[in-house]
């Protein structure tokens, strides 16, 4: 499979590979976004977008150079508002696995969001990627909705604590396939 470009448009945003420059200002937008972990019972990671930079953030016996680090702008403004973490080729070779996505939260219900998956969809699709997958923890019941609106509508499975309660948490794997 052929990796996503390294950078693309949306019609209002250019979406791009993160810059060294750029981690402390993206890594801010993921700290914004730190209320999901209410939902899946994780914790703020003040490295997070260091580590994806020079490491990535990978899939068991997973490499670098299928990882991705995507930032997104405002084409008008080149105001950052978001960030894209992507594999290629988890768990299997033609599937594309969406990691992570997040909107500033002051950029939310704009329909950014919608735009840059439905986009990327097409690129996925494009590059001949067989499904495109993501986690969603099953509290998040907004994640959920955007998703499934989106076509990541097939449960593949579902991880973590077997009983629904407070302290406790489970993950949702969503697939769309072509």
């Amino acid at each position: 499979m052929k990796p996503i470009p390294t950078k693309w448009k949306t019609k209002r945003l250019i979406v791009g590979d993160l810059r060294k420059e750029e981690i402390h200002r993206v890594q801010a937008i993921y700290e914004k976004g730190s209320y999901i972990h209410q939902w899946d019972g994780g914790s703020l990671d003040e490295g997070f977008v260091k580590r994806c930079f020079f490491e990535g953030d990978l899939p068991p016996c997973g490499t670098k150079e299928n990882f991705r680090i995507q930032v997104m702008r405002m084409k008008e403004s080149e105001e950052l508002v978001g960030m894209l973490v992507s594999y290629h080729g988890h768990p299997f070779l033609d599937s594309f696995y969406i990691n992570y996505l997040s909107i500033d939260p002051d950029y939310q219900k704009l329909g950014l969001g919608q735009e840059v998956v439905e986009e990327l969809l097409e690129i996925a699709k494009h590059h001949e990627f067989k499904e495109v997958r993501a986690n969603v923890a099953l509290k998040n019941w907004g994640a959920i909705r955007f998703w499934t609106k989106l076509g990541l509508d097939t449960i593949n499975g579902i991880y973590g604590d077997s009983e629904y309660g407070e302290g406790r948490f489970a993950d949702m794997e969503l697939v769309k396939r072509f």
